[in-house]
């Protein structure tokens, strides 16, 4: 189930819960509670890349995309 952020208007409290999408819908219905959406939690590349830590077995599947791939979008993907 997924998290969502909530912020009481009376009190200013924001409070992730968990629950189903359709419970949500029904708990924004009250007049003092509000949805906060902000970004999202993304995890990013500390040290190198990952492409250097998946090592050689992802490049060749990265070789074979490019590959079915039109000229045009082939230098989307680094395969270096």
């Amino acid at each position: 189930m997924p998290l969502y952020d909530f912020k009481n208007i009376e009190t200013g409290e924001v409070e992730t819960k968990m629950m189903s999408i359709s419970d949500m819908q029904e708990y924004v219905k009250d007049p003092n509670i509000q949805q906060v959406v902000g970004a999202p939690k993304i995890i990013g590349e500390v040290s190198g890349s990952v492409g250097r830590k998946a090592g050689q077995g992802w490049k060749e599947v990265q070789d074979r995309i490019k590959k079915g791939l039109p000229p045009s979008l082939r230098d989307n993907i680094n395969t270096k």
